[in-house]
């Protein structure tokens, strides 16, 4: 059985690729999950940056929704850029884009909690 992602020729009966570990019998639709990845990663980097700046100026509900938004949104996109394969300067940005939303996020999330409870 061929992978659809990969193209390698695994025996009959085999359930995930030897090669890639794709399951063999769900379709691979990278170039459009690459395509996504590009704009959750933007998503994301823009919701830290919300849940940062609303966080310094009192907004304690806004950055803790942000913040949580964020933490999920970076977490998802980095393992969909290392699941769809993207190589070179444009996964090196992405993954740089989505740490940094990570970052901007767990800040505003944690300053929207103590803004929330202090």
């Amino acid at each position: 059985m061929k992978c659809p992602k990969c193209g390698f020729d695994n025996p009959d009966g085999s359930v995930f690729c030897e090669e890639c570990d794709w399951k063999l019998n769900i379709a691979y639709k990278g170039e459009k999950m690459a395509v996504n990845s590009v704009y959750l990663a933007i998503a994301a980097l823009v919701l830290g940056i919300v849940a940062t700046a609303t966080a310094f100026l009192d907004q304690g509900i806004v950055a803790l929704i942000c913040g949580a938004v964020g933490m999920f949104l970076s977490g998802y996109t980095q393992s969909l850029v290392r699941l769809t394969g993207i190589q070179g300067n444009v996964k090196q940005r992405l993954m740089v884009m989505t740490t940094i939303g990570l970052i901007l996020s767990v800040v505003g999330f944690i300053y929207g909690v103590y803004l929330m409870f202090a």
